[in-house]
């Protein structure tokens, strides 16, 4: 793992642990702590001993203040971890360590949930996109993912039909088009992209290989017209339900 992301997941696992972490064994005693507040740079000091002697224990790489300040009725605790500049909360009373905040007037309007096609497809409002006239059609995957090794072969079966009437972007471990893969893929692989029109995060191992091909096959028709012909035409109930 690289170094830097040591730290990095170490804070995260404090996030999904607890949220707000409990925490009382600074060299301030309990009893000082209850008692009252402490002071900013207290808190901060309580919550680098936190990391340090929890969360990066047994590291080389140690956290260290920056600097500490009222806000909001909760102290602002910033520090730096292998260059890196973090901010997390703490109660007042230095009993409670908060990890992440979460300001509720930045939270967005859910996205509506896309429409659902065939081969578990969803579908985008998006203009067709095209390179020299053609369709694109994107894959993404990784020989280390199984999912990918099992669609990647059935993929490039199925887009050797329409040669000519596609543009196939066959990112099998390439790195390329991540534009493309940030815009339609949660982060997950293999994801499809059909001319920007119909993209799918995960295999279609559950429908079964020749299903898939099947589905494949008909959204790729639709986005040629229904070319080429011999093609196609042994699909038109498929792409009738598009």
């Amino acid at each position: 793992m690289n170094k830097l992301l040591i730290p990095l997941v170490l804070l995260i696992a404090g996030i999904l642990i607890a949220g707000a972490i409990f925490y009382t064994s600074y060299s301030k005693s309990q009893s000082d702590i209850l008692e009252g507040q402490v002071s900013a740079e207290e808190a901060g000091n309580i919550v680098m001993d936190f990391i340090n002697n929890n969360l990066l224990k047994g590291q080389a790489q140690q956290a260290s203040l920056l600097g500490a300040a009222e806000e909001n009725g909760l102290y602002k605790i910033s520090f730096e971890v292998e260059g890196q500049q973090v901010e997390w909360r703490a109660s007042r009373d230095g009993r409670f360590i908060f990890p992440q905040i979460i300001d509720l007037e930045e939270v967005e309007e859910p996205i509506e949930e896309a429409a659902a096609t065939i081969g578990r497809f969803s579908v985008s409002s998006d203009d067709v996109c095209l390179e020299d006239g053609k369709p694109i059609i994107y894959f993404f995957g990784s020989e280390s993912c199984p999912y990918c090794q099992w669609e990647h072969p059935i993929m490039e079966q199925v887009m050797a039909r329409f040669e000519g009437f596609i543009s196939f972007h066959n990112n099998m471990d390439t790195g390329e088009d991540m534009e493309v893969f940030d815009k339609y893929s949660t982060g997950g692989i293999p994801a499809t992209v059909f001319g920007c029109q119909y993209y799918r995060v995960g295999s279609g191992e559950t429908l079964g290989a020749e299903e898939n091909a099947r589905a494949l096959t008909a959204l790729t028709c639709k986005l040629t017209d229904n070319q080429p012909e011999d093609v196609c035409s042994e699909i038109q109930d498929l792409i009738d339900r598009i």
